[in-house]
C-alpha cells in the first residue's frame, strides 16, 4: 500500500487557455500522478483554444470565459459545483485552487482540504489602485482560510511578509524540452512574448519594437492572443501566433536577447525558457525573474523598474553588438537552466509524498 492510496487531488482552473499559469497547474498535476497521488483537472470555463494535458480533465461548463458574463455565470458554476462534489462524497483528498476566478468554489470544500497554488500576487494584475487593494484583501483573506502551495522561494518571501505560512513549494521551472541541442543562427537580435494585462505592458513592448526598427535590429515576438497579434503584425520582423514549444524553441534558438518588460510577475517563465537555447534573457525586475537571474553576469541583465524604456534598449542593444560578451552570456543562460532543471526535478519527485503528508496533518 503507498502512502498515497485513497487520496486524490483535484486542481481547479478558469479555464485550459494557453497561458503560463495554466501550464504550471497541469504540470502540477501531472507531477502528482507520475508521483502515485491521482490527481485531476477541473475547469469552470472551456477554452477555444485549450491546452493539452495527460491528466483527466472534467469541465463545470461549456462556457467561454467572459470577464463580463462571470458575475452572473459564477452561482450557476457554484451550484454545478456542489453537485460534482456529492458524487464524489467520501472521497479523500484535497482541491488545489489556482486562480482567484476559482476562489469562491474553496468556499465549498472543507478548510481541511483547501489548498492555494500560488504563481503570482494576484492583485497586481489589475491596474486601478482600489480595485487591486480590495482584490488583495480578498484573496489574502482566502489564502488565511487553508494551505498555501508556493511556486518559488521569491513568492514564499512575499506571502511571509504578509503573515501567511506557506505548506508546501512546487517549485516551477522550465520545461526539459527548452534545453539546447546543436548549435543554431542567431539571425535575430530579439525575441519577446505579448500578452494582455497592464501589467504585462504591451506599450513598453510595443516601443522596444519601433526603436528596435529604428536601429535595423530584428526582433520576433511571441503571442497566444489574436488582439495582439493584429497590433504587433507589421511592427515585429517575424510573428507566432500561439505556437506550440517546438516552434518557441526554435525561434529562441534563433534569437540573441529575450526581452522582459512586465510590471510584475510572480515567476516569469518565457524568459527561462529561451535561457535553455542560450538566448540571453535582459528583463526589468518584476519580481520571480530574479529565482534564475540573480547569480553571475546575468544579474547585470535584470534592469530596475524604474529605467526608462530607452535604457532598457540601450542595454540590449550593446549586449548584442558584443559577440564575446554575448557568448559568455549565452553559456552561463544555458548553465543556469541545466543545473536550476536538475534541483526542481528532484524536488518534484518528492511532491506527492510531501502533498499526502500535509493532507494526514
Amino acid at each position: 500500500m503507498t502512502q498515497a492510496e485513497g487520496h486524490a487531488v483535484t486542481i481547479v482552473v478558469p479555464s485550459l487557455k494557453v497561458s503560463g499559469g495554466i501550464r504550471e497547474a497541469l504540470r502540477l498535476a501531472e507531477d502528482l500522478d507520475t508521483g502515485g497521488l491521482p490527481a485531476r483537472i477541473l475547469a469552470m470555463w472551456a477554452s477555444p483554444h485549450p491546452m493539452k494535458t495527460t491528466a483527466s480533465v472534467a469541465m463545470l461548463s461549456d462556457w467561454a470565459p467572459r470577464i463580463a458574463r462571470a458575475p452572473v455565470e459564477l452561482p450557476l458554476l457554484l451550484w454545478r459545483f456542489a453537485r460534482w462534489l456529492r458524487s464524489r462524497r467520501g472521497e479523500r483528498g484535497g482541491f488545489v485552487f489556482t486562480h482567484y476566478a476559482t476562489l469562491p468554489l474553496a468556499l465549498l470544500v472543507a478548510r481541511r482540504q483547501r489548498y492555494f497554488f500560488v504563481q503570482d500576487l494576484e492583485w497586481n494584475f489589475i491596474g486601478n489602485g482600489v480595485l487591486a487593494a480590495v482584490l488583495r484583501r480578498i484573496v489574502l483573506g482566502f489564502y488565511r482560510t487553508g494551505r498555501i502551495v508556493s511556486a518559488n522561494s521569491y513568492l514564499t518571501e512575499c506571502l511571509r511578509r504578509e503573515g501567511l505560512d506557506v505548506a508546501l513549494q512546487a517549485p516551477i521551472w522550465a520545461d526539459p524540452g527548452f534545453a539546447a541541442q546543436g548549435v543554431s543562427v542567431r539571425d535575430l537580435d530579439f525575441v519577446m512574448v505579448l500578452r494582455k494585462g497592464a501589467h504585462k505592458r504591451l506599450d513598453l513592448y510595443r516601443r522596444f519594437m519601433s526603436l528596435a526598427r529604428q536601429r535595423g535590429l530584428r526582433v520576433a515576438a511571441i503571442t497566444p492572443e489574436d488582439e495582439i497579434a493584429a497590433l504587433a503584425d507589421g511592427e515585429a520582423n517575424e510573428l507566432l501566433l500561439r505556437p506550440d514549444a517546438a516552434e518557441m524553441k526554435t525561434l529562441y534558438g534563433r534569437s540573441k536577447c529575450f526581452i522582459h518588460l512586465s510590471e510584475h510577475e510572480g515567476f516569469g517563465l518565457p524568459p527561462l525558457e529561451a535561457m535553455g537555447s542560450g538566448c540571453v534573457p535582459i528583463c526589468r525586475d518584476s519580481g520571480g525573474v530574479r529565482a534564475f537571474m540573480q547569480r553571475g553576469a546575468l544579474e547585470d541583465n535584470l534592469l530596475p523598474l524604474d529605467v526608462p524604456l530607452e535604457a532598457v534598449f540601450d542595454h540590449a542593444a550593446r549586449v548584442v553588438d558584443d559577440q564575446q560578451a554575448w557568448q559568455r552570456l549565452s553559456s552561463q543562460a544555458r548553465e543556469r537552466f541545466d543545473t536550476g532543471l536538475r534541483a526542481v526535478v528532484q524536488a518534484r519527485d518528492q511532491l506527492a509524498e510531501r502533498f499526502v503528508q500535509q493532507a494526514n496533518r
